[in-house]
């Protein structure tokens, strides 16, 4: 019995219906890097370099490519023409993280008097899901590459660069769990710690 291989998203779940992008094919690898902030202090002791002082942590960014692959009829089976199909909707999906919310779903804000003097919003944050990751995102960069085309000239085949800046919020559950998580199996690396030794392992 083949094992199931567990999938990536992308999700709003704000939306109705919620907005999700399950990877097709997961990526090879995710860079997670987190930036922390130091400001140099004089020293007293002249000729020492000068002092780290700690101002704050900085943001954590995570990156990865994704692979889109779809067929002359696509991935949406809810169209059956080859016209904004292939991998289209997929992208459509993941541009719409991009944009003010307002954007993604259209509004009847045109209808009713239009948008004059509301305050702009922003895009919608999205839920990134990997294995026990789960963490609530901005998506700051997307770039597609479009390799294959159908007969509409509608993409059939992509490469997605996404970064993603996760919201490290004090208080906020995920990053809350996150922060547990993290703790705590840190602290079961302390078991991984060897002793070596002529009299290692005791008798």
């Amino acid at each position: 019995m083949r094992q199931q291989v567990l999938r990536g998203f992308l999700a709003n779940v704000e939306a109705l219906p919620p907005l999700i992008v399950s990877f097709q094919f997961n990526p090879d690898s995710i860079s997670d890097k987190k930036d922390v902030k130091y400001t140099d202090r004089n020293s007293d002791l002249c000729g020492l370099a000068p002092e780290k002082v700690y101002t704050g942590g900085g943001h954590r960014t995570i990156s990865f490519d994704l692979q889109l692959q779809g067929l002359e009829r696509g991935l949406n089976a809810v169209n059956p023409l080859p016209l904004d199909n292939g991998v289209a909707t997929e992208l459509a999906k993941l541009r719409s993280f991009l944009y003010p919310k307002a954007d993604a779903w259209g509004t009847l804000g045109g209808l009713l008097g239009g948008d004059e003097g509301r305050r702009l919003q922003s895009p919608p944050t999205c839920l990134f899901g990997f294995g026990t990751r789960v963490l609530e995102c901005v998506l700051t960069e997307l770039t597609v590459n479009e390799t294959q085309f159908n007969s509409a000239l509608s993409p059939v085949r992509a490469e997605v660069g996404v970064t993603l800046v996760v919201k490290e919020e004090r208080g906020h559950p995920l990053f809350e769990a996150d922060k547990a998580r993290r703790n705590a199996l840190a602290g079961l690396g302390l078991q991984n710690v060897r002793v070596t030794g002529p009299d290692w392992p005791p008798s």
